[in-house]
């Protein structure tokens, strides 16, 4: 696994899908998540295989830079508008061994500033000690870039982290976005959340959509940024208006926004 895996970063086997984040108050494109995918036709398309078999190899650090670069050079290639949120993985993040500063690097070869970048990390893995974590956000932020929370409501920190890391960008766990508009503890946790949004000031992002039902429900409680399906589906080619949105769409049951980049 270890040769297959040292190809597909050698040899630049990944490729680059992005979807869109919509302000549906001004319907605009605000910027595009960057999403990797592995060697097509293979099971390490899935980038959580992939990530996954990085990691055991001890090549994680080096297949997510390349990640980055990728991502970061496409972004420019596509001239898409807006910001580009890249996925960091909190252990890549926090590893010693990690070269310091090579996202700035990346981003100002690129022709970007940090401005024009979003830092996303996920809240589904279990947060270090505040401390360590808010220095390692800290250098992202000395650079200029905005620091975005993932995943919010799935993790194991949740309001504490958010409270205490004050990210610019808070997205919501998929799971509180299914069937919401069926649930009315989801509308209540949701409606808290956006409240939230405003009293931190952190722009809140409901992400997963995948029916008009959940989007209708979405927008009643404030929401101002959406992504998911119902929107817009990743892809190498992505939209870049807003979408006439299909009252009788529902997305695949296979949904997944898994990811990094």
């Amino acid at each position: 696994m270890q040769e297959t895996i040292l190809s597909i970063i050698n040899n630049q086997l990944i490729s680059t899908v992005f979807q869109p984040i919509f302000n549906i108050e001004r319907k605009t494109i605000i910027g595009y998540e960057a999403l990797t995918r592995g060697p097509k036709n293979s099971h390490l398309y899935s980038p959580e295989a992939l990530f996954k078999a990085a990691e055991k190899c001890g090549l994680l650090s080096e297949l997510e830079l390349l990640c980055r670069e990728k991502a970061i050079t496409r972004f420019v290639r596509l001239k898409l508008s807006g910001k580009l949120f890249l996925n960091i993985c909190l252990n890549v993040m926090l590893n010693k061994d990690h070269p310091y500063g090579e996202t700035i690097k990346l981003v100002e070869k690129s022709g970007l500033s940090a401005k024009q970048v979003v830092i996303e990390i996920s809240e589904k893995s279990p947060f270090p000690d505040s401390d360590i974590l808010l220095k390692a956000l800290n250098k992202y932020r000395k650079f200029g870039f905005d620091i975005a929370i993932d995943d919010v409501g799935a993790g194991y920190s949740g309001l504490k982290q958010w409270s205490y890391l004050r990210p610019n960008i808070v997205k919501i766990d998929r799971y509180f976005v299914e069937q919401c508009d069926r649930d009315l503890m989801k509308q209540k946790f949701l409606k808290i959340l956006f409240e939230l949004g405003k009293i931190s000031n952190a722009e809140i992002i409901a992400e997963g959509i995948e029916t008009k039902g959940e989007f209708e429900l979405l927008r009643s409680l404030g929401m101002v940024y959406a992504q998911g399906y119902y929107l817009a589906r990743p892809s190498e080619l992505p939209k870049r208006d807003y979408p006439q949105l299909n009252n009788n769409f529902t997305a695949s049951k296979n949904y997944t926004n898994s990811n990094a980049a």
